[in-house]
């Protein structure tokens, strides 16, 4: 399992656009490569968060995720959130949809 991220890829590419169509997730390019590992990790690291009898599914993955993203880039220098928690959930789906399409071997 591997935890490397590069400008090439695809959650930073993911993470760059939700930037560009005016997303509050950080716009710096090292911050999003931030992200993109704490995105792989808390996608990683769900059944051992959530251990049985919690679900492991797509939703709760998703809600997880979201909820993390909250954590990271809701409020930064001030009181005024950045990021919305709906928005979060979005931003989640997209990335679901680029993490469960990676191979369990290269995560």
């Amino acid at each position: 399992m591997t935890l490397e991220t590069t400008p090439s890829d695809p959650l930073v590419a993911l993470l760059l656009a939700a930037h560009v169509e005016g997303s509050g997730i950080p716009e710096s390019g090292p911050r999003r490569l931030e992200l993109a590992r704490a995105v792989r990790r808390r996608w990683n690291s769900f059944t051992h968060r959530h251990p049985a009898p919690a679900p492991d599914t797509p939703s709760a993955r998703v809600e997880d995720l979201a909820r993390g993203l909250l954590a990271r880039c809701a409020l930064r220098g001030g009181s005024r959130p950045r990021i919305e928690i709906s928005e979060c959930r979005e931003l989640a789906r997209r990335l679901a949809g680029v993490l469960s399409e990676v191979p369990h071997s290269a995560r």
